[in-house]
């Protein structure tokens, strides 16, 4: 088996294994067990770079394929997810980072041949504009998702005087929690906006026209409202705990929906993946 064929089945086994010996880590509260999570998963990184950089290698190739585009977002996350671990000290999302690495790079590897339906000028500086500020806003997003769920858990716990679980007491304070998800909201924002405008000047540039009631682009613009309501509540009234929390989760939500549901459930959109 060549090695741009064997890379993938490498890196999957890599997550899983990391993902797993993790989750069992954080449950037993063993800093070992969770150590030799992260270097495995660390070793599944390493070598998701280099598939990445063997797809760019390959004759004939184009940024617009889902395999590419899709372990490219697998990618960002565990940046972003190592952003925050080396800032804020958050190490358990580890637990969401990693799975969802390994959901988008085994879709990509289930995408053969399945590309994103371009007009030529969606090509160059305009598509890593495009493309790049929505992974970031994506991959800030998918912390912010994490961050939220494990907020409302604990906070939850913690009002009804339940107690915490075992793996929760390893766990940071709701302050830092909630700092993240100010962070998220802080930059995720203007990179969310930045990248939807660039996709409709795009469009005008092609097509003459801005906005064709495509589904992507109305859930697009459903999202832009919800994430310029958060970014404005949190900013302008100083918004904290609960509804920033559950916001986040929602657009990350519906972001996800946009990427993997409509791209390939609507045949009929204009960003869909197609053989």
């Amino acid at each position: 088996m060549a090695l741009p064929e064997i890379l993938p089945v490498l890196v999957i086994g890599l997550y899983f294994l990391g993902t797993a010996l993790y989750v069992l880590g954080s449950a037993l509260r063993n800093e070992r067990l969770k150590v030799t999570a992260l270097c495995v998963a660390g070793a599944g990184f390493a070598l998701h770079a280099a598939d990445l950089c063997v797809q760019i290698g390959q004759e004939g190739f184009s940024p617009s394929t889902a395999r590419f585009l899709l372990s490219l977002m697998g990618l960002g996350i565990l940046i972003i997810f190592v952003v925050f671990w080396l800032w804020l000290r958050l190490r358990f999302l580890a637990v969401v980072a990693l799975p969802l690495a390994l959901v988008f790079y085994t879709a990509s590897s289930a995408a053969p041949g399945i590309k994103a339906s371009l007009p030529p000028m969606l090509s160059g500086l305009f598509f890593f504009l495009h493309i790049g500020t929505l992974f970031c806003s994506m991959a800030l997003l998918a912390m912010g998702f994490g961050a939220g769920l494990a907020f409302l858990n604990m906070e939850k716990r913690i009002k009804t005087k339940s107690g915490l679980k075992t793996f929760q007491k390893d766990m940071p304070s709701l302050n830092t929690f909630d700092r993240m998800n100010h962070w998220v909201i802080v930059a995720g924002f203007p990179l969310y906006t930045l990248g939807l405008a660039s996709g409709f000047v795009w469009a005008w540039l092609t097509a003459r026209r801005v906005f064709s009631f495509d589904p992507k682009e109305i859930l697009s613009l459903v999202m832009l409202g919800l994430f310029a309501y958060l970014f404005h509540q949190r900013l302008a009234f100083g918004w904290r705990g609960r509804k920033p929390a559950i916001t986040v989760i929602v657009v990350f939500l519906l972001m996800t929906v946009s990427m993997l549901g409509i791209n390939y459930l609507v045949p009929t959109t204009y960003h869909g993946f197609k053989p």
